[in-house]
């Protein structure tokens, strides 16, 4: 690996566990650290894959001692986030994954569901290639921009992805909302207020001001629990059920 390369992927990981306030998407990243925090005993030790995994952002948060930790991703939706610095090791559909059945003791998928036109498929498909009592983790959105166009297609409810893993025959063990109503709400004026690409001085010196007085408030709000009926995503922790054996009628 290169010298430039260290670079990039040190400030990646930087960017995704350990965002700084100053920055307008703090909320919704530092949302998605902590979710994982939570889970991330539930890892299996194993063989561990990341379905649409860009630039792996939380191997060193996930991956276990003694696994082997690959990553997926699409070309065609690549171009939106990071293109040719992804760190992926396959390159395929979600919906058709390059993998034999009952290979991964492990799924990890963050930020990948509202990019895909066919949800349960990939479910499915990630479902497939998992052991019999395999963990997935899948975090997505529920509110979020319009983003990485026009590869965008949907925002989940909890009950929409209940919906969805338990028809692909996953038993839920946890569900862990990225944020509260006061975050979420937060996040979205940072968002309008904030999605203006000029780089002048000025509208840097905005974007810090805002960013850090708002992303401080929140911390200091968060103390008194809003609530979270109102929240920026999901992450789901679950479990693959074996396939109940039916014996066939003899007669």
């Amino acid at each position: 690996m290169t010298e430039k390369s260290d670079t990039i992927e040190s400030a990646v990981e930087r960017e995704f566990l350990r965002p700084s306030k100053r920055r307008p998407h703090y909320l919704e990243r530092i949302s998605i650290v902590n979710a994982l925090k939570q889970v991330r005993h539930k890892v299996k030790s194993g063989i561990i894959l990341d379905v649409g995994c860009g630039m792996k952002p939380y191997k060193s948060l996930l991956n276990t001692s003694g696994s082997i930790y690959y990553g997926t991703d699409y070309p065609i939706t690549m171009e939106g986030s990071y293109g040719k610095s992804t760190k992926a090791d396959f390159f395929s559909e979600s919906t058709l994954l390059p993998f034999k059945n009952n290979t991964f003791d492990t799924l990890l998928s963050t930020q990948m569901l509202e990019h895909v036109s066919d949800p349960k498929n990939v479910i499915q498909e990630m479902s497939r290639v998992l052991k019999p009592k395999g963990i997935m983790i899948l975090s997505a959105p529920m509110t979020w921009p319009l983003h990485e166009e026009p590869y965008d297609f949907f925002r989940y409810t909890l009950h929409g992805l209940r919906h969805l893993l338990q028809k692909a025959n996953f038993e839920i063990l946890d569900e862990i909302p990225r944020g509260n109503n006061f975050i979420t709400m937060a996040q979205m004026l940072l968002d309008t207020q904030l999605n203006n690409t000029s780089q002048s001085f000025l509208k840097r010196l905005y974007s810090v001001t805002l960013s850090l007085v708002v992303n401080q408030l929140c911390s200091v709000i968060n103390i008194f629990k809003p609530a979270q009926r109102l929240c920026l995503g999901w992450v789901m922790v679950v479990k693959k059920m074996p396939v109940e054996y039916i014996p066939s009628d003899e007669h």
